[in-house]
Order: structure tokens, then sequence, then C-alpha cells
């Protein structure tokens, strides 16, 4: 039985956290689709495609992701469209559980199917967010412990910062 499993997020950027918990979910699932969200009520800095292309190249090396694609619309009916049954959702603390706990219950009131699986970060990654690494950049702190070096560097020159 080939189970493929889908991994939601922003991805804005992608970050070591985001490919701690792909990397561990390849490991559980035959494949994964990671799906990438438009939702522009979070004003991403990086737009669709720029997330769809940089998650492309810091995924490259692993084997068993079977598509990225961007979504806008219902994540349920991404899951649907995808014949997939089961979501992947990366938990940091226990305000992400209590949030995440609600969002399955919606999930699964809308697709009764829909199964989600948390995964915990692994400590050595679990305090990096998008949303930090973004705040350090803007005031030009070191982020290159927390992102692939090609999403580093797409970072750092969405916000016009060079270092040497």
């Amino acid at each position: 039985m080939n189970i493929t499993a889908i991994y939601p997020g922003t991805f804005d950027p992608i970050t070591y956290g985001h490919l701690d918990i792909i990397t561990r979910a390849t490991k559980i699932f035959d494949s994964i689709i990671i799906a990438i969200s438009n939702n522009l009520r979070k004003k991403p800095l990086f737009n669709l495609k720029e997330r769809i292309e940089l998650t492309r190249i810091a995924t490259i090396h692993i084997k068993n992701i079977k598509k990225i694609l961007g979504f806008d619309d219902l994540l349920v009916n991404i899951a649907k469209k995808e014949k997939t049954k089961i979501l992947i959702r990366g938990v940091r603390t226990i305000f992400d559980f209590d949030y995440e706990i609600k969002l399955a219950e919606i999930n699964k009131q809308i697709y009764p199917d829909l199964d989600s699986i948390f995964l915990i970060s692994s400590k050595e990654v679990s305090f990096i967010s998008s949303s930090f690494v973004k705040e350090i950049a803007k005031y030009k702190g070191n982020i290159k412990s927390y992102l692939p070096k090609e999403v580093h560097f797409a970072l750092l020159k969405k916000l016009n910062i060079y270092q040497k």
C-alpha cells in the first residue's frame, strides 16, 4: 500500500525546522506532497512562485517528495484533489498544539476521512520559525544556521542585505 501524506505551510521561507519535519515524515510515509499556501493574510515576504522554488531547491536531495504545489483554497480540498487522507503538522510548543488540534477538528468536520499526524520538532530546531528568521535578518543578525544556503542568500537578497 502506497501512503502519501501532505505537509502544508506557508514556508516563508523554508527553514531547517520545516526540513526536520519533512525528512522525518519521509521515513514514515511512502511519499510526501508539500503544499504551500498562498495565504496573503500572513503577508508573505516571498511570493508563491518564489516559495515553491526555494522549497524545491531545499528539498531536492529528498527522494520521496511526490510534488510541491501552491494552493489558494481550503486545505481539505487540496487533500481531496490529491487523494490523500493524511496531513502532517509540525508542532514546536504547546501553543502550536492547541491551535493545531482545533484545526484538525475543523478539517475532520469538513473531510471526515482526513487525519492529522503531529510531529514534534526536534529540540535542535524547535525554536526556529520563519517569522523569527525574517526579523533577525531584517536587523542584520546572523541567520546562517537556520536556513539552507540557497534560502539564506535569497532572504538576504530579498531584504537588500549584503554580507561579506
